[in-house]
């Protein structure tokens, strides 16, 4: 494994990650999670940590997964790849409706931002171990 662009694409994916979930859930879903504010933790800075470890470590599988099975492909096979990572994670999103009392637009939207996240994380992998 060449160390050097797996930290490389582990950092660029990690900060793709973390902006978009930061624009997505910050700002293009954040009415809708006031609208059901009774069902959510309250605010707390303290909860960060885990929001970062769980973006890192999503970045970081995804990438050693890349290095597996598709550093010698294309970046055009680098879309496909984030395609069916995102798909993967956005199947367990529909069933918290299930268990969440929410209107059924939210697990859509985590759902869409979940292939979207995949998707995005693996074309910036992918371009990484393209150079």
């Amino acid at each position: 494994m060449n160390t050097k662009k797996f930290i490389l694409a582990l950092i660029c994916a990690f900060v793709f990650v973390f902006a978009f979930e930061f624009l997505w859930h910050g700002f293009l879903m954040k009415g809708m999670y006031e609208a059901t504010i009774t069902v959510w933790r309250p605010e707390d800075p303290a909860y960060m940590k885990y929001i970062f470890a769980s973006q890192f470590l999503f970045a970081a599988v995804l990438t050693y997964i890349y290095t597996l099975i598709g550093k010698h492909l294309p970046c055009k096979r680098g879309i496909a790849f984030g395609f069916f990572a995102g798909l993967l994670l956005a199947m367990p999103d529909l069933g918290t409706y299930c268990y969440l009392p929410v209107p059924l637009t939210i697990p859509l939207m985590w759902m869409l931002a979940s292939l979207l996240k995949g998707l995005g994380a693996g074309i910036v992998i992918a371009a990484i171990y393209k150079t």
